[in-house]
């Protein structure tokens, strides 16, 4: 997500993909609705598989597993399974349903197929119902996903203010790195979250 293409060859490649892409009705609302919505609009679409699916295919790469059809079992979808996931209680806001999942033994700190944690994701909606209570339930607050993003890194690239506050109670390492070298301060400088920035460049120097 934090990613560019420095690759002439790959870029030009990607370009022929994305016209051949915003050919398609719906797939041109998406790409148009990312554009203007930027990373809430892009949080929106990643958990949809339907149109990752459709993405997948439509850019030439292996596309996602269907989940309606490879993990339907007992008369369930795949949709209507995803719905009783830690995952989804959290990048929903649904937190009943997560203190539910918790009370029966949910995986406080399960990783999704791009290693994130439900914390990556309630922090990156900017949920701090959600985040607080998989913090008391003892959700490990510098948990990587598989770029070493941190929640504090989706927490400060979102300007989710209250989550930023929230996981340094927690004792979140402002300067855990990512993959590309990147801290959560820097991270929130690169995406313009000034207030989110005052925040973390206040505690870094307690």
């Amino acid at each position: 997500m934090m990613q560019g293409v420095s690759d002439p060859v790959q870029r030009e490649r990607l370009e022929e993909r994305l016209a051949k892409v915003r050919e398609d009705p719906e797939l041109k609302g998406v790409l148009d609705e990312i554009q203007t919505g930027g990373p809430a609009a892009m949080m929106k679409y990643w958990n949809d598989p339907k149109v990752l699916s459709k993405l997948g295919k439509a850019m030439g790469g292996a596309a996602p597993s269907d989940v309606e059809t490879e993990n339907q079992h007992d008369g369930q979808t795949g949709e209507e399974e995803q719905a009783g996931t830690i995952h989804h209680a959290a990048s929903t806001g649904d937190v009943e349903m997560l203190k539910k999942l918790l009370s029966e033994g949910a995986d406080k700190d399960e990783k999704d197929a791009e290693g994130r944690t439900a914390l990556h994701f309630c922090c990156g909606y900017g949920d701090v119902e959600c985040a607080e209570a998989l913090l008391e339930a003892g959700a490990v607050v510098d948990a990587v996903d598989k770029n070493n993003n941190t929640p504090l890194h989706y927490a400060a690239g979102y300007g989710r203010r209250e989550c930023v506050e929230l996981l340094l109670k927690n004792g979140a390492a402002v300067t855990a790195e990512n993959f590309d070298g990147k801290t959560a301060i820097e991270v929130a400088r690169l995406n313009k979250q000034k207030d989110v920035l005052a925040v973390l460049e206040k505690d870094a120097f307690l």
